[in-house]
């Protein structure tokens, strides 16, 4: 085997890792929102993921620009906002399995939402989404006629991180990585802060009972995964990793009727494979198209020489 292929080996177990931290982060989430209300937790969660990234790389933290600062400041609200509605969700929720898949519809509305600044969706993504449609709607129509409240949501959640994708693309793009996440952590922190004052300030906290719950989300279903996905991406082709990332929603679904004895019915079922078939076209189309790009770069380079 070349050093280019167990280079890219490598990088994709790294993926197929961070997969399965941020699969365990739903678990280790809903298991500390049985003791704490959503925005406490989550302005725990982020505060200390930003001391710890602080802790690891302060150096070049510091170096930051007044602008890079701003931009990532700006787009950490929006994370903090997305994940604000996220965990409000997984705490109405009876369940992991659903609310993942619903979340990972946020890989197609990337695209769909990025039209509002100016990209263009490709072929495949509109062909995924008109596949994903019906898996939604018996996700979402499972139980009866009425959406639940926890699923709308979830579809919310996955709108917002769809538009924090775009945002921070365009406004965090040269930024460190490490900075971007320090102070995306810090805004996102100080955003469910005042959510809390505002909506859960008369609420006991107990989160004494939910330590270790807490901890096990910032080392491992947050700081390390940030970590092993920076690495994995600066390693993997362009384009592949989305392949492997469609993983985290069977994981999860696994997580819960393995841990949590979940039960799905045929149409929960149904619809998550559905929904993970349009991922797959989604992510198969992008691997097709980034291959595409690179052929025609090395042609174009080939006549300049």
């Amino acid at each position: 085997m070349s050093n280019t292929h167990a280079s890219q080996l490598y990088a994709h177990l790294l993926l197929v890792a961070v997969t399965l931290l941020a699969a365990t982060g739903w678990l280790f989430s809903k298991a500390a929102l049985v003791a704490m209300t959503p925005m406490f937790f989550l302005a725990i969660r982020f505060f200390a993921t930003a001391l710890l990234m602080g802790a690891v790389s302060s150096q070049t933290i510091l170096r930051a620009s007044a602008n890079q600062i701003r931009s990532a400041l700006l787009t950490g609200l929006i994370l903090g906002l997305q994940t604000a509605v996220w965990g409000a969700a997984l705490a109405m929720s009876n369940g992991l399995g659903v609310g993942a898949f619903l979340l990972s519809l946020s890989f197609l509305l990337i695209p769909l939402t990025g039209l509002a600044f100016g990209y263009r969706a490709q072929v495949q993504t509109w062909i995924a989404v008109a596949i994903a449609l019906p898996g939604v709607a018996l996700l979402a129509l499972r139980n009866g006629v009425s959406i639940a409240p926890a699923d709308s949501l979830f579809l919310i959640s996955a709108l917002l991180l769809a538009f924090y994708f775009n945002i921070n693309g365009r406004l965090c793009a040269g930024i460190p990585p490490v900075t971007q996440t320090f102070y995306q952590m810090l805004s996102a922190s100080l955003a469910c802060a005042i959510a809390y004052v505002i909506w859960e300030s008369d609420t006991e906290q107990h989160i004494g009972d939910v330590w270790y719950w807490v901890l096990l989300s910032v080392v491992f279903a947050t700081w390390l995964r940030f970590f092993l996905l920076l690495k994995a991406q600066s390693m993997s082709p362009e384009g592949q990793g989305a392949i492997v990332m469609t993983l985290e929603p069977v994981w999860v679904a696994l997580l819960g009727i393995t841990l949590m004895n979940e039960t799905l019915g045929l149409a929960a079922v149904t619809g998550m494979a559905v929904i993970f078939l349009a991922l797959m076209v989604n992510s198969l189309g992008t691997v097709r198209a980034a291959r595409q790009a690179r052929i025609v770069r090395k042609a174009e380079g080939g006549r300049k020489k």
